[in-house]
């Protein structure tokens, strides 16, 4: 893959499906006078013949006035192109998909700015869109492209789609096939997964599944009666559950169970018909083996892995963050009167590890935490931005508790991490540069050739 070089784009007006370079970018690129080549812009491809031209500017292009109707150039950005199997690619063009509608995408246009920090190291076109604006009958899609010569930072556009697209928001059945087939692995973090769902693709691999709570979707007296034996108690979660919310902690004394809810202070308990009552009444839940945290001062506490792919397209830890819950509550949602610190600081309060310990341990949760990634991508598809929950047992093992697909991009400022947070904001659209640009990824459809 070639070395990627900056270009403005022009139009010339007396020509068809034809593109103008300088004599020294067709040197650069290895490109030959009345060459056709494949011009990409997003997913569009157009069959064009290569005109070289000594130039003043080496580095403006042209092309034919068609060609820029046909690929919706926009002519008032400055691009890297990248030339690779006869296909010479103009960008990137990368969609950030923030909202639904457009009324809530305008609105928010100012705090979308965030994501716009390292814009010197994207270039192209970085544009945010909302779900209202995707016409998948012409292939277009209507956005605000981050411009900074502008006061007012953004300007609307008739685009087509991208090579990646980040996707921040809950979509319809139709927009997610929709956008899987127009755009195959450049759409990445598209399929969201519930807590079935996650056990179900990791726990046949046995090196994963020892850091995992053995889980079960079939919610009956039976399966719960074999987990409390097994474990002397068990859980009840809802699949799609968040923020400690609808979990239950249920054990047995004698022929009753008793019933503890997250964030509540009562404690029920049930008969065996009582509980079978109380089993039906959630039916989209799950049985889970309880993990027995190691606590700190009668918390639960556990540690939220950010794990991200920047922009060499690899997974990488950007930071760890440990939550420490509400005294004797079941969960460690720490949004319920408990605390955050640091994770590698939060090992070394917690365990009482010096810092060369606390670093091993941190390393060793990464490492779990990547093996699990990489097997999800294998598994549902192309990921880039995930917020991992893992505890720590009395004994000293590591457990993977949950892994979100949307995770909370704010959790750094807790620990008023301001660097951590920008890092957070800004890997996924570096991730979606290497995907646009040095991945050079192939798409589903047909385009004119």
């Amino acid at each position: 893959m070639n070395k990627a070089m900056f270009y403005e784009v022009n139009t010339e007006a007396f020509s068809n499906h034809s593109l103008f370079l300088p004599q020294s970018a067709a040197e650069f690129y290895g490109i030959e006078d009345k060459q056709t080549v494949t011009l990409s812009f997003g997913n569009r491809r157009l069959a064009v013949t290569v005109n070289i031209v000594p130039s003043a500017n080496n580095y403006t292009i042209l092309v034919s006035e068609n060609v820029k109707s046909e690929l919706l150039l926009d002519t008032d950005v400055k691009y890297e192109m990248v030339y690779s199997n006869n296909e010479l690619i103009i960008g990137p063009i990368i969609g950030l998909l923030l909202a639904k509608s457009q009324v809530r995408l305008q609105r928010n246009l100012q705090h979308y700015l965030i994501y716009t920090m390292l814009y010197e190291q994207i270039n192209g076109i970085l544009f945010v869109f909302c779900e209202e604006e995707i016409d998948f009958t012409n292939d277009t899609i209507t956005g605000y492209i981050f411009d900074p010569s502008l006061p007012e930072n953004w300007r609307e556009a008739v685009l087509p789609f991208p090579k990646a697209v980040f996707r921040r928001v809950e979509l319809s059945q139709t927009t997610l096939k929709g956008l899987r087939e127009k755009m195959g692995k450049g759409f990445f973090n598209a399929q969201y997964f519930d807590k079935w769902q996650f056990w179900n693709w990791l726990s046949p691999y046995e090196e994963l599944r020892k850091h995992l709570s053995e889980t079960t979707n079939k919610v009956t007296l039976t399966n719960l009666n074999s987990f409390i034996e097994k474990y002397n108690g068990v859980y009840l979660k809802p699949k799609n559950g968040s923020r400690g919310q609808g979990i239950y902690y249920i054990e047995k004394n004698e022929d009753l169970y008793v019933v503890l809810e997250n964030y509540q202070d009562n404690i029920n308990q049930l008969s065996a018909e009582q509980m079978t009552k109380f089993l039906k009444r959630h039916p989209y839940s799950l049985l889970q083996q309880p993990i027995r945290l190691h606590t700190f001062e009668d918390r639960k506490v556990d540690y939220r892995v950010i794990l991200q792919k920047d922009g060499t397209g690899h997974w990488q830890c950007t930071g760890m963050i440990a939550r420490f819950g509400k005294t004797n509550a079941i969960s460690s949602n720490f949004k319920a009167n408990g605390f955050a610190m640091e994770g590698t600081l939060a090992l070394m309060t917690q365990f009482g590890y010096d810092e060369l310990t606390a670093f091993k341990k941190s390393q060793e949760i990464i490492s779990i935490c990547t093996k699990m990634a990489c097997k999800i991508d294998e598994m549902a598809g192309a990921y880039a931005d995930l917020g991992i929950d893992v505890g720590i047992d009395q004994e000293d093992n590591v457990w993977v508790i949950e892994m979100n697909k949307r995770p909370d991009h704010d959790f750094p400022l807790i620990i008023k991490d301001r660097k951590m947070y920008y890092s957070v904001k800004s890997n996924p659209v570096l991730y979606a540069k290497y995907l646009a640009m040095e991945n050079n990824l192939f798409f589903d459809s047909d385009y004119e050739q």
